[in-house]
């Protein structure tokens, strides 16, 4: 690839802030810039409604409705977007040369949001966000779990390691108040309510001197398959536990967000989460919010929950040639009245604290994004943002 000029990186980032409405952000010289409209703290968050100020964010019942509290002590509703980050941006390879540019490029977007009343860099986003009046949440990777396989939490070693990484990953943050909380993980395969024992066969399939292998052993001599779900839920009780605890020591401060489910989670898995976690995390690309779901996994931990992956794709803004979850409508309008439905409707749950729309930018062939591949807005999208997260605090406080 050309080497790209300095001249084209600041062409690029006055375009951004063209787009962005960067009037809102006075300067880049740090979090403390960002200009909220009545009615804010610098965090975003709601002042008619008071919870403790504690300097970083936690979660509180309110009025019989949950919600996050910001720093300063006011009322937070997590309204936010997923991998906001350079990836296909104009110009990302010169961006990523200096930390100038980068640095740039961060108080863009982040002025570009404010405007769009997002108050969230969610998962997968850059971490320079923060210093431009964004929370923001890490994602540290502790557990080696991927979406085909459950670490090996009866392993002493493995437990050991997640708090090894724990305090080389969390604890840098610790002092941080623009975290939000931590992801433990994304998408583990916990199977579906009716297939616990595919957990139990992926744990006799490990290695023989494997200590989670010899556990599902000794179960499955005891217990027999037919038991799988009390097998799954030990070992979702194990997860939770360790990677809580992991967290907790190297940073008492902040939340944990949890392990971003998917789908429609096992009862028995989200149960185990309770008081290893503040707040349930569910990835679900449905048409509109898992009502029942939700209310069932509230009720489950007493936790409250944020949707933290959905998104709506448009046939009008060119064809769907590669991968990409949630429901396909018509045109950007429809898009646009289906994005603004779906967070009022979670606004309405009183367990509920936020919302996070994957994603912030398109792949080719794939729109589901906040802006376009050429970062140019989704302009009908954009003003749905704009309006709908104006009122949605008051909406959740009724």
């Amino acid at each position: 690839m050309r080497e790209r000029t300095w001249a084209a990186v600041v062409a690029w980032i006055a375009l951004v802030f063209s787009f962005s409405g960067a009037s809102s952000f006075a300067g880049d010289s740090g979090a403390g810039a960002a200009v909220r409209p009545a009615g804010q703290d610098v965090y975003g968050g709601w002042t008619h409604l008071k919870g403790k100020k504690t300097g970083f964010f936690h979660t509180e019942q309110l009025a019989g409705r949950w919600w996050i509290i910001t720093p300063e002590g006011n009322a937070f509703f997590s309204k936010g977007v997923d991998s906001v980050n350079l990836t296909g941006a104009k110009d990302e390879q010169a961006l990523k040369k200096t930390d100038e540019a980068g640095d740039h490029w961060a108080a863009a977007t982040a002025a570009r949001l404010h405007s769009w009343g997002v108050n969230t860099a969610a998962c997968w986003s850059d971490d320079r966000l923060g210093a431009h009046g964004i929370a923001w949440t890490p994602r540290p990777h502790l557990t080696d779990g991927r979406s085909t396989t459950i670490p090996d939490v009866f392993d002493p070693g493995w437990a050991e390691n997640v708090r090894k990484r724990a305090l080389e990953q969390c604890a840098p943050h610790k002092d941080d108040p623009w975290v939000l909380g931590y992801f433990t993980d994304n998408e583990l395969p916990w199977a579906n309510e009716d297939d616990a024992d595919l957990v139990l066969k992926m744990f006799l399939e490990r290695p023989a001197d494997a200590p989670g292998r010899l556990k599902a052993e000794g179960f499955a001599k005891e217990h027999g398959h037919a038991k799988a779900r009390e097998f799954r839920a030990q070992v979702a009780h194990a997860y939770f536990q360790v990677t809580f605890e992991a967290i907790r020591a190297a940073d008492p401060n902040h939340l944990i967000l949890g392990c971003r489910f998917e789908g429609h989670p096992p009862t028995d898995v989200v149960r185990a989460m309770k008081g290893y976690a503040d707040v349930i995390s569910l990835n679900n690309y449905s048409s509109k919010p898992p009502a029942d779901l939700l209310a069932e996994m509230h009720k489950a931990t007493g936790l409250p929950v944020m949707v933290t992956e959905f998104s709506v794709k448009a046939k009008d803004s060119g064809p769907l040639i590669s991968h990409g979850s949630g429901p396909v409508v018509a045109t950007q309008h429809d898009r646009a009245l289906r994005y603004t439905k779906y967070v009022e409707d979670l606004a309405d749950l009183n367990f509920c604290v936020g919302y996070h729309w994957f994603r912030y930018r398109d792949h080719p062939g794939n729109n589901q994004g906040l802006v376009k591949v050429n970062d140019e807005p989704w302009e009908k999208l954009a003003e749905a943002f704009r309006a709908t997260n104006a009122r949605l605090d008051e909406r959740h406080a009724r």
